[in-house]
């Protein structure tokens, strides 16, 4: 059975792995439920940029929109948050952003921007940059000449982790803008037992792996993992390393809390 629907958002059942490259290790989670089922789809408007905002170029100066929701040409925006006026959000400033009590869920979010070959990327934490070149020699992405995606971004949203997207446009054109998102909140489990953990990890049961954009890790990032799920993730071996991994996790799994244990 294919793990993705339409949307590419993990099924009822499924399993998804959260790798984090600046460590080398994972998280595992099978889906329970999703909470928004048969609503996946947030048709969230333009971008929000203002004729009051001043934005850097790729051109070594700066403009402002001509009106809210356009991207100039040659410009790029700082990280932005995506708002919406509700007093009953955790967080009327970033939808994603919620609280380490709300760790039974995850937000699985896949960002698509028009036109199409706008420069996408993310900020994790929010103004803190994670696109490198050659480790860290030399920071890359949106404002860069390479090192980001374009119309659309894949990211999962955890709790207490405010996270920043960043948007480009290197044509000569002023552009209107729209986003729309295909999203999951999930409701999830992280699985205690060590031996599947380590099938996962190794590639041996199916999960749909999501590769954070983490290459620095941020003491904010920290923070958000162990406040939520009361470790740093497992670290990620070989199959050679059977016993070891199977120990590694076995002593891991205690620190779960109970609210996610599977």
């Amino acid at each position: 059975m294919n793990l993705l629907d339409k949307y590419g958002l993990v099924r009822e059942g499924g399993l998804l792995t959260m790798y984090l490259p600046a460590t080398s290790r994972a998280f595992v989670f099978r889906v329970k439920a999703r909470a928004n089922k048969g609503g996946e789809v947030l048709n969230y408007g333009p971008l929000p940029t203002a004729t009051s905002d001043t934005l850097s170029t790729y051109d070594g100066g700066s403009v402002n929109p001509s009106v809210d929701g356009t991207l100039p040409a040659r410009a790029y925006t700082e990280s932005i948050k995506f708002s919406y006026e509700n007093t009953s959000l955790y967080d009327t400033s970033d939808i994603w952003h919620v609280p380490e009590d709300y760790r039974d869920r995850l937000f699985h979010v896949i960002t698509h921007v028009t036109p199409e070959f706008l420069r996408v990327g993310v900020e994790v934490p929010s103004g803190v940059t994670q696109t490198y070149f050659q480790r860290t020699k030399m920071a890359i992405g949106v404002t860069g000449d390479w090192g980001f995606s374009r119309g659309k971004f894949e990211m999962l949203h955890i709790p207490k982790l405010g996270v920043g997207y960043r948007f480009g446009n290197d044509t000569n054109l002023e552009v209107y803008t729209h986003v729309t998102f295909h999203y999951a909140e999930y409701i999830v489990e992280v699985p205690t037992d060590p031996q599947a953990i380590f099938d996962v990890l190794t590639g041996g049961i199916p999960s749909h792996w999501v590769a954070m954009p983490v290459t620095f890790y941020d003491a904010t990032i920290k923070s958000a993992l162990i406040s939520t799920y009361g470790f740093e993730g497992f670290p990620v071996m070989p199959k050679w390393s059977k016993d070891q991994a199977i120990e590694v996790y076995n002593a891991l799994v205690s620190a779960i809390p109970m609210e996610v244990r599977g």
